[in-house]
């Protein structure tokens, strides 16, 4: 044993082996200096795994800023040993995020960091930074509006039984002070469909838009609405009428009032169309009319009716210029005298009165005494002298008028 061990091959085997050992040593020490902790690229020499879709969080004081451009996940890759690995992929007990407590409002590119991976693994993220905008932070109260589609699956659905309630009627809406500006429309997204079937939709969605339509990046609380409504659509026709509001002018005579159409249908509930016997007549002011004239006027709408059909009607007001005339010695007739008591004429002297007369010639042609009435109601008059108001009634176009307004009598 001894001289095997004093054999010089003996010697010359023995450095070999300790050359080999020293040399594989130093290469593997400067194989881990050369690598970063944190960063690296994945070799075949290490078991290596990514985990894609890891969510990226982001450490913010929200009460104050929002931040835009962060993406929602990364791919984060690992490397080192199986067991660490395995142990980390299946748990996922860690952090991945972005630290922007020490920045202010601007445009900012930082770093994606981790927390909570041991470090037996080095960690390579993809990306490895991203470029960040931070704002001011603004929230503003807005009313919800409620845009339906579906129009074509339940045919006539532009008018409800009843007028669509929202709620909440207002949501609070936060983002940054640049958008919250910009915002311009709250819509509720309806489906008249899923309303049709029982009349409520529950947690309809809420989108907020410019004015130009573009849909803007901003939180909602609530982010969905209640609506109700009742799509069971009920119509009733009613004729129209008209009323005449004001004088025309003394050189015009109205000779008629025309509308098209004559009638308009009220959309609603069936108990409320019920309740409706009659529309408020239209308003016809003549005192804005010059000439015969085309009018639009709106048709009334009465409350808990949701629209009528046709909104507007054509009203054609027609009048030719006035002809004056008079009619000499009408009688006056004395309404209400008691059958013992007598009546005399003082001023004038007798029961006589000259009437003036406007309309259109064709209308004075035709027109006599006898179709003009002018008469005095002494109803209630004891015996003694009084004025006694008179009254006048013709033909419809006609406008009468007397040179004196009362005249003074006796009852005896």
């Amino acid at each position: 044993m001894d001289n095997w061990i004093k054999s010089p091959w003996f010697t010359r085997i023995v450095s070999l082996f300790l050359a080999i050992l020293l040399y594989t040593t130093v290469a593997i020490d400067e194989a881990n200096t050369s690598r970063s902790n944190d960063i690296f690229l994945p070799t075949g020499s290490s078991d290596v795994e990514t985990m894609e879709n890891v969510p990226l969080q982001v450490d913010l004081d929200e009460d104050d800023y929002v931040v835009r451009g962060v993406p929602d996940t990364v791919n984060v890759t690992v490397e080192g040993p199986r067991s660490v690995i395995t142990q980390t992929v299946r748990q996922r007990n860690f952090d991945v995020f972005i630290d922007l407590n020490e920045l202010g409002p601007g445009q900012h590119e930082v770093d994606v960091l981790h927390a909570g991976i041991s470090n037996q693994l080095s960690v390579y993220i993809e990306p490895r930074t991203v470029d960040v905008t931070i704002e001011e932070r603004s929230t503003v109260s807005f009313p919800v509006e409620v845009d339906f589609f579906g129009h074509d699956e339940l045919g006539e659905t532009d008018a409800f039984a009843s007028e669509p309630v929202v709620a909440p009627e207002e949501v609070d809406i936060t983002g940054s002070s640049a958008e919250v500006e910009r915002i311009a429309m709250v819509k509720a997204i309806v489906g008249l469909t899923e309303l049709a079937e029982d009349g409520v939709v529950n947690d309809a969605p809420i989108r907020v838009y410019d004015a130009q339509g573009n849909e803007l990046s901003v939180y909602v609380d609530p982010s969905t609405v209640s609506v109700e409504a009742d799509v069971s659509i009920n119509d009733k026709r009613y004729p129209l009428t008209y009323e005449l509001t004001g004088e025309l002018d003394d050189s015009l005579v109205l000779q008629g009032v025309n509308l098209n159409p004559v009638s308009a249908t009220l959309y609603g509930s069936l108990e409320r169309l019920d309740e409706i016997n009659m529309l408020e007549p239209l308003e016809i002011d003549l005192s804005e009319i010059e000439e015969t004239t085309l009018l639009e006027v709106d048709v009334p709408v009465p409350s808990g009716i949701t629209r009528a059909e046709p909104e507007a009607v054509e009203v054609e007001v027609a009048v030719e210029e006035a002809i004056e005339d008079t009619l000499e010695d009408v009688e006056i007739e004395v309404d209400n005298l008691e059958d013992n008591q007598e009546i005399t004429f003082i001023d004038p002297e007798e029961a006589l009165i000259d009437v003036n007369v406007i309309g259109t010639q064709g209308d004075l042609d035709d027109l006599s005494s006898d179709d003009i009435r002018v008469w005095i109601d002494v109803d209630g008059q004891v015996e003694g002298e009084f004025y006694a108001d008179l009254q006048l009634d013709g033909p419809e176009g006609i406008r009468l008028s007397t040179e004196e307004e009362r005249v003074r009598v006796r009852i005896e």
